[in-house]
């Protein structure tokens, strides 16, 4: 910092006041016992308290910490040295940043200070910004406000931002050339809801939506004077304006834009640009999302409606077939020999097996569209009640079954019932020669649940451990091991449904360990 020596001047005789009051920057002058001898206009300005409270007053007790008490150290350094120190420091309360620096002489201190105005209007728009950033993250981070009352929000703070009077987020309806007003922030004056509409050519919006890029007119007489006499600039006295293109799937789909009835004098900065842009591009990322959810939604309502079709069509027949051959085996039995009643069999066997996976395709497609709302779902109690339903099994066997304390999860209850009771029976399954023996475990692993299903049976090689998910795949004979090759894949479609991954990791030495994660419950997030 620059030292600036300050002497009277001799047309002021010997009157410190007059001197001083030519002085720009704040002064007060202290005596040897700390207490406030003089201060200039300046310095009564910034303290805002005029020198006759001030005098006589002690500077560690009535001057602002920032040039009082936190500079102590600085003053007293001043007066044992009898050299001038520097400082600098920020006091919002002051006008933010401030640049000072202390003389000493025999009887006492002086102390200029000089507010860095550029400095502090620097500092200024860095909090406006950092505050803005944080008002826009709290809004596009909510999950629990609709996306309407988001981007309502979400409009007011940008508008704010930027300072303009009017926001927007517009779809665009090329077949019809309408513009049509999705979401509006503007004065409560003005003609302008959400769900009006006004011809796309009437508007600066319609060069967003042909050129896809960011529109910026800060006058737009001067910088579009071919916009002038567009229907929104002239009749609606639009005068500024910035907006930025919203795209859904590759396509336009709308634009994001600010404007305002006046010039402005200053330009839109980079950053009110950059600002604009990148909540432009989470609005399309979110539209983008709700689109491809109800895709996923008509996508799984039409599985079911095929299931529902190809079941009802297959089911009928097939009924007949298990009829007429329970009927053949009932009033024939005595007139067929080995070969004939062993073809009967394979027949009704057969039939069950097709009804087993017709049973299968349906729970599959139903896994989403019949799902229960997730909610807290203690594993405890799911492995308790899938651990009864296979006792009989498990006793057959003389199968172990060990788990750890499993944690709360959020999930549907029945569906996660299935996808123990899939597990554990594939396990009990293919145990080989010796008694199955399956452990559940548990670990927690960021906002989810790990939890695994191992077992110390025949195993699979690595060449399959992603095949055994596909439907209908199968890696053993019927004769070998029964099954219809579609209770994996249900597993991995209850996982996918909760959010989390199934995989599979296998040793054909030491059996297998099916591993997926489940979300946590967010109020056990401590």
């Amino acid at each position: 910092m620059t030292e600036r020596r300050y002497s009277p001047d001799p047309r002021d005789g010997d009157d410190p006041a007059a001197a001083y009051g030519r002085i720009t920057d704040a002064v007060f002058a202290l005596d040897e016992e700390w207490q406030v001898a003089f201060c200039n206009e300046q310095a009564e300005r910034l303290l805002d308290r005029p020198e006759s409270e001030l005098r006589g007053t002690v500077v560690w007790d009535e001057i602002p910490d920032a040039i009082g008490s936190r500079r102590r150290d600085e003053y007293e350094l001043a007066m044992e040295t009898q050299e001038s120190v520097a400082f600098e420091t920020f006091a919002e309360s002051l006008g933010g940043h401030l640049e000072g620096r202390a003389y000493p002489s025999e009887t006492g201190l002086t102390v200029t200070v000089r507010i860095d105005s550029d400095r502090a209007r620097r500092t200024e728009h860095l909090r406006d910004r950092e505050r803005a950033l944080q008002d826009a993250y709290e809004v596009i981070a909510d999950p629990n406000r609709p996306f309407s009352e988001r981007i309502d929000s979400l409009l007011g703070v940008v508008r704010r931002t930027i300072d303009t009077d009017y926001a927007t987020l517009s779809r665009v309806h090329e077949d019809a050339g309408e513009y049509i007003f999705e979401a509006v922030d503007a004065p409560a004056d003005a003609d302008l809801e959400a769900g009006d509409t006004t011809p796309l050519s009437a508007t600066n919006c319609e060069h967003v939506v042909n050129t896809e890029q960011t529109l910026v007119l800060e006058d737009v007489e001067r910088d579009a004077p071919e916009f002038a006499d567009r229907a929104g600039n002239a009749d609606w006295g639009i005068s500024c304006y910035l907006g930025t293109p919203v795209s859904v799937g590759g396509e336009v789909y709308g634009t994001f834009c600010f404007y305002d009835m006046d010039a402005r004098v200053e330009e839109f900065t980079d950053w009110e640009v950059t600002f604009v842009e990148l909540l432009g591009n989470w609005v399309s990322s979110e539209l983008e999302r709700q689109q491809s959810e109800r895709e996923l939604e008509a996508s799984n309502e039409r599985l079911e409606q095929f299931a529902n079709a190809a079941s009802h069509d297959l089911k009928e027949p097939l009924r007949m077939v298990s009829s007429y051959l329970t009927l053949l085996e009932d009033r024939y039995s005595g007139e067929l020999d080995t070969d004939g009643r062993e073809f009967v069999e394979f027949a009704v066997d057969g039939a069950d097996r097709m009804q087993a996976m017709i049973d299968g395709l349906l729970a599959y497609s139903r896994v989403e569209t019949r799902g229960n709302p997730l909610e807290p779902v203690d594993l405890d109690a799911v492995l308790a009640d899938v651990r009864s339903d296979l006792e009989l099994r498990l006793e057959e066997t003389d199968a172990c079954l060990s788990s750890e304390s499993l944690p709360r999860v959020e999930g549907d209850v029945d569906q996660l019932r299935q996808l123990f009771q899939n597990l554990l029976s594939n396990a009990i399954e293919y145990s080989g020669d010796e008694p199955p023996r399956v452990s559940v475990e548990a670990r927690r692993e960021g906002s989810d649940w790990l939890v695994s299903v191992s077992d110390d049976g025949i195993g699979i090689a690595p060449d399959d451990e992603e095949r055994v998910f596909e439907v209908f795949q199968r890696l053993h004979t019927r004769e070998e091991h029964a099954g219809t090759g579609i209770g994996l894949t249900l597993c991995r479609r209850i996982v996918e449904r909760h959010g989390g991954e199934i995989w599979l990791d296998s040793d054909s030495a030491e059996g297998a360990t099916f591993q997926f994660t489940l979300p946590a419950i967010a109020a056990d997030e401590s």
